[in-house]
């Protein structure tokens, strides 16, 4: 008697793995803080201040300077993310096997879902308060709002995909807060600030939360 497999279930339960222990929830939360103090300092005035005074004395050093803290940027996104799969494969996945993570996690519908959402967003907001007192505060409120609800459409919708519950809360909740940037008073700093702090500390939340319940799980399965 044949067996049936469901092999569009073993698939999502594989992908799941990736997902299911919170630390790609922390790594990004990194990601979201260091962008946000980024845009911090080069929307803000004594951010920019600072930056043009140094690139007229000393042109060849805050050229240099940038690019570093750019390159420095990506070294420890991905610095991160080597260290999360050493250490599930010696400690989470340890006689799981080994498994190598898809290089997209998400898939071309999500991508173009998520990319109309920020257009429709993006434009609507111009129209209604960039268009009213065109400034680069609106603007950012307007830009900040619109990515953050197009993150919330890609977290939601692969929360759905994968069965992963946490992330269809991230993509709600952390969505429309970043989408109530729009009407606030707040300077181009301030709102970038805010949308890293949004997605910073709601997945902080469900990385923490993911990854208490994966420590305790293994615990038990060493017990």
């Amino acid at each position: 008697m044949e067996q049936h497999v469901d092999l569009e279930g073993l698939t999502r339960k594989t992908r799941r793995l990736e997902f299911e222990d919170g630390l790609n929830d922390l790594q990004n939360a990194l990601v979201f803080a260091l962008l946000g103090l980024l845009g911090l300092f080069f929307f803000s005035p004594w951010g920019m201040e600072f930056y043009v005074r140094a690139l007229v004395t000393n042109h060849d050093l805050t050229t240099v300077a940038l690019i570093g803290l750019f390159a420095l940027f990506i070294v420890v996104t991905y610095g991160a993310r080597r260290l999360i799969m050493n250490y599930r494969r010696r400690v989470l996945w340890k006689g799981r096997g080994q498994f190598e993570p898809l290089r997209w996690q998400v898939d071309s519908r999500t991508s173009a879902l998520a990319t109309a959402v920020w257009l429709v967003v993006a434009i609507a907001g111009l129209v209604l308060f960039f268009g009213h007192s065109p400034n680069l505060d609106a603007g950012m409120r307007v830009i900040a709002a619109a990515a953050g609800l197009a993150t919330g459409v890609i977290y939601y919708t692969l929360g759905a995909s994968l069965q992963v519950e946490r992330y269809r809360w991230v993509g709600a909740v952390a969505g429309l807060l970043s989408l109530g940037l729009m009407p606030l008073p707040v300077s181009a700093a301030a709102a970038w600030l805010i949308f890293s702090v949004i997605w910073s500390l709601s997945l902080l939340i469900a990385g923490v939360i993911a990854f208490r319940q994966t420590l305790a799980d293994v615990r038990r399965g060493e017990a």
